[in-house]
């Protein structure tokens, strides 16, 4: 196995921290709206988060090429996941004269 250059291994693991929180807050915010918490999008979420930590269950100092292209495949396939939940309906307003 080969091993990735630290200046890489750092910026994935940037990357990969950051979108680890950013799906993080986003599930809690589908976990707290009733309507939300089982959608398929928190499921997505929560397989995101999962496979995530299956992918680093051996820490990062196991991380090599193979799977540091894993783990970039992973953040490529979770990019939409960390999006705002859906918007709230629009608020209508009345026009007053």
């Amino acid at each position: 196995m080969e091993t990735i250059k630290h200046e890489h291994k750092k910026q994935l693991h940037d990357r990969i921290s950051e979108r680890c929180a950013q799906l993080k807050l986003s599930l809690a915010g589908l976990q707290s709206d009733p309507q939300n918490a089982a959608s398929e999008r928190a499921r997505a979420v929560e397989d995101a988060l999962a496979a995530l930590e299956t992918h680093l269950s051996g820490g990062w100092d196991s991380v090599d090429e193979q799977e540091s292209a894993s783990l970039t495949r992973w953040l490529e396939s979770s990019r939409f996941l960390s999006d705002a939940a859906p918007a709230a309906p629009p608020v209508e307003r009345t026009v007053q004269s």
